[in-house]
């Protein structure tokens, strides 16, 4: 048989929880309501992007064309000084300015002043291929991106020549038969060496047989004509 149901006042002890469970909720809600004020007025700051950067118009192949235009410029006109300025500054670590234009007057190419005109463009990242043509030769040039343009790059051959000397290099072209004629530079006439011992204006010569200052010709005298003692005044006879 089982128990009746109780009726009646609860016992102390169920009145004491109750009373903390309503108190513990009381204070939560109180402390979501101040962290929702709090985010409301200081929203979090995003976290920094970890994406890449999107490239700006100096990577398209338009800019990358309009770039290097003066550099090829001046390498197909033999401007071979405005072209090394050109070049990247660890390139310029690799050969003076002064060797590199010296190189190409002891070993001028074998077509001078022919144009280099721009074909394909290959840009990846900061590097850029780019293949010009002359004379129906093609020749792949490398550009690098630095100081917001593109300054050409050395391959790593022409690097690996330019450890030599530049007269060495010249020799090495010249024997493999890529240098053209060497253009004499002209000199002006040198007169002919004077004899110290040779006045610059020598006097012309003399005729021996003529004084060198002649007086004017004089007279010949003429005897005095004989007198007659008849004539002669008597007062003057001894």
């Amino acid at each position: 048989m089982g128990y009746p149901p109780q009726h009646g006042q609860p016992s102390r002890g169920e009145t004491g929880r109750g009373l903390v469970v309503m108190v513990v909720m009381a204070i939560g809600v109180a402390i979501g309501a101040v962290v929702t004020v709090f985010m409301v007025f200081n929203p979090p700051s995003s976290p920094p992007s970890t994406a890449t950067p999107t490239r700006g118009g100096e990577h398209s192949e338009a800019s990358v064309r309009q770039a290097v235009q003066p550099a090829l410029d001046a390498y197909g006109s033999g401007l071979y000084g405005d072209f090394w300025d050109l070049w990247t500054t660890e390139a310029q670590g690799l050969i003076a300015r002064e060797e590199y234009v010296r190189l190409f007057e002891i070993c001028p190419p074998l077509v001078p002043n022919s144009p280099l005109t721009i074909g394909t463009v290959t840009i990846t990242g900061d590097s850029a291929r780019v293949q010009a043509t002359r004379l129906n030769d093609t020749t792949d040039f490398d550009f690098a991106f630095e100081g917001d343009t593109w300054r050409y790059e050395p391959s790593p051959e022409e690097r690996l020549t330019y450890q030599s000397p530049v007269d060495q290099i010249a020799e090495q072209r010249r024997t493999m038969g890529f240098c053209g004629a060497v253009t004499p530079t002209s000199a002006p006439p040198t007169a002919p060496p004077t004899d110290p011992s040779v006045p610059a204006n020598p006097p012309a010569p003399t005729d021996p047989s003529v004084p060198t200052n002649p007086s004017a010709p004089t007279a010949p005298s003429v005897p005095a004509a004989p007198t007659d003692p008849a004539t002669q005044p008597q007062g003057f006879l001894e």
